[in-house]
């Protein structure tokens, strides 16, 4: 956990003092990064039921913000790397500095925030006294699809974790507001990518297989 936020100190510090703009990450990888945390406070620790279950409440509003970091990748079309729209990318430095800044941080904050995800599932097994897969994997989907939704809150409602916090009626009223077919596909989309990411977080170590 220590390279973990030794990495983090780092990577704020250079989008700070280095590179110029691009301070939205900050928040952003911030906000993915505190799953671990809350998770590391649970994992293989006994801790009382009035202790774990507030704070794994708290990480399953916060895991959504790991997945949502892939919706950052978006802000690389203003750096127009395809300005000549000719199907050949510029070899700008500066651009390519920010591609690389922007990976990093996206598959930092998808190490952590899968990490978390695979300690709170273990964690939850224990404390519902069962090895069953259907269980394990019937909550994993639903994570997936609360995640889902809350990735479309934020990329459209422009909801954070944090608003929940800070004016709760009108996340509320937000969260109602947006139901549509587009919403459904979007979720279904990301249900996909997640699944896909944890199988490979699971699997890829494993040299059984």
């Amino acid at each position: 956990m220590k390279w973990c936020r030794f990495f983090l100190v780092l990577y704020v510090m250079y989008i700070f003092f280095v590179l110029d703009g691009y301070y939205f990450l900050v928040l952003n990888i911030s906000l993915a990064y505190i799953p671990f945390e809350l998770a590391a406070l649970v994992y293989q620790k006994e801790r009382k039921p009035y202790v774990f279950w507030p704070i794994a409440f708290v990480w399953l509003l916060f895991f959504p913000n790991s997945p949502y970091l892939l919706t950052d990748f978006f802000h690389l079309e203003n750096l127009h790397i395809n300005a000549a729209e000719v199907g050949v990318f510029s070899n700008n430095p500066y651009i390519w500095e920010r591609f690389t800044v922007m990976t990093v941080g996206v598959c930092f904050g998808l190490y952590t925030g899968f990490v978390s995800l695979k300690w709170m599932l273990d964690e939850w097994l224990i404390r519902f006294k069962t090895t069953n897969n259907v269980f394990y994997w019937a909550t994993f989907v639903c994570i997936s699809v609360l995640s889902g939704y809350a990735i479309y809150l934020g990329r459209f409602a422009r909801l954070h974790s944090v608003h929940l916090f800070t004016d709760p009626l009108h996340s509320i009223q937000q969260m109602l507001a947006v139901f549509s077919y587009q919403m459904v596909y979007f979720i279904a989309c990301f249900m996909v990518i997640q699944t896909l990411v944890y199988l490979i977080f699971l699997k890829f170590p494993d040299k059984k297989d």
